[in-house]
């Protein structure tokens, strides 16, 4: 997908494994997330009849060529027409080069989706021009590239409104991505680069004045990288990159249903996302962090032969409209690896629809 002028490289998405043994993070991490102890809650859901009384927020990435100036402001109208509901969330993806004053390409992008009604969920891909390739994390973490954050982070102050960013995300997978600790050393002296470079970059925007800004940290999936059953006694799993309580608002997902495309088992939203193979991400995030609202900040389905597309966005968005902790989500609508859009078939966006029409949905994100 697109960040400015620069092109995102194509992503594996999958689901491992299990999530039981525990082991504690360095000591340079001691705050950040130990694992000491199993997750507080068991099952997300609380009774088949139960729904949280708290409004409920739809987003959605529109694709590469609709997130450009000019073009994503009627791109926004249009699937608000198409979905019956305007987006309450708009993600778009930028590097560290991006320009986001009042002319710049991603200024111009952001401002149309302030001016849509919609709220930024900007995806901050952490390279920058002479970056190194590896280790991308420590050069981050020792102000290689402060200057930049310094411009972004004072341009998004001006922007005004509470703008969302999602820094280095699925820093857990294993699809080369410059700041996942597969591509940082591996082993646990990954995890304490990532928090380093994490928490530089949010106290660089603090020292900016950009207090509009909130931090979405946002995971893959289970753990695509361990045997399975590891679980968090392997140094990938999701908890040891965590940045700690006061360096994140929002703790968030990403996940796809690809089972044609990838050649794995058919699995519902509940098993993608909290299921054994996905180290029960989901109960795990309301277990461990109750402070902090779920986002699900980046999820589609495939078209799968013979199976049904709407009746897994149906089941999807009734486990999610029920789930205690999770506010917002984030619908991945373009045609990548695979169709991802809601209007792939007549029953995806039937069912898409009926989603957003839930009398919990809202079209103007509120922080809770």
């Amino acid at each position: 997908m697109r960040y400015g002028p620069a092109r995102r490289s194509a992503s594996r998405r999958c689901a491992p494994l299990a999530l039981f043994c525990i082991l504690a993070l360095p000591a340079a991490c001691a705050d950040v997330v130990t694992g000491l102890g199993e997750p507080r809650v068991s099952d997300p859901l609380l009774d088949e009849g139960a729904m949280p009384d708290r409004p409920f927020f739809h987003g959605v990435f529109l694709g590469d060529e609709e997130s450009r100036p000019g073009i994503v402001g009627g791109a926004i109208a249009e699937f608000r027409e198409r979905s019956g509901s305007a987006p309450a969330l708009v993600k778009t993806f930028h590097t560290l080069d991006s320009d986001f004053s009042s002319g710049g390409w991603a200024g111009r992008v952001v401002r149309e989706i302030a001016a849509s009604g919609s709220t930024n969920l900007i995806a901050l891909d952490v390279r920058w021009e002479g970056a190194p390739a590896a280790p991308l994390l420590s050069a981050l973490a020792r102000g290689g590239a402060d200057d930049r954050l310094d411009r972004l982070a004072r341009d998004l102050a001006k922007l005004g409104g509470l703008v969302l960013v999602e820094p280095a995300w699925e820093m857990n997978g294993d699809w080369s991505y410059p700041w996942q600790g597969v591509t940082n050393g591996g082993g646990p002296d990954a995890a304490v680069r990532f928090v380093e470079a994490w928490r530089h970059v949010v106290d660089v925007f603090r020292d900016n004045g950009a207090g509009n800004v909130r931090w979405v940290f946002s995971p893959n999936v289970g753990n695509p990288v361990a045997g399975r059953g590891a679980g968090a006694a392997h140094w990938n799993w999701y908890g040891h990159y965590y940045p700690g309580d006061a360096y994140v608002d929002y703790v968030g997902a990403h996940g796809f249903h690809a089972p044609a495309l990838w050649d794995t088992p058919y699995q519902d939203f509940s098993t993608l996302f909290d299921g054994e193979q996905a180290d029960r991400l989901l109960s795990d995030l309301a277990g461990r962090f109750p402070g902090k609202p779920i986002i699900i900040s980046e999820f589609a389905a495939e078209e799968t032969p013979g199976r049904d597309k709407g009746s897994w966005i149906e089941a999807a968005f009734r486990h999610l409209h029920r789930h205690p902790a999770v506010i917002a989500t984030v619908w991945f609508n373009m045609r990548k690896e695979a169709d991802w859009r809601i209007e792939s078939s007549a029953s995806a966006l039937a069912a898409y629809r009926a989603a957003v029409g839930s009398p919990r949905a809202r079209t103007r994100f509120l922080e809770p």
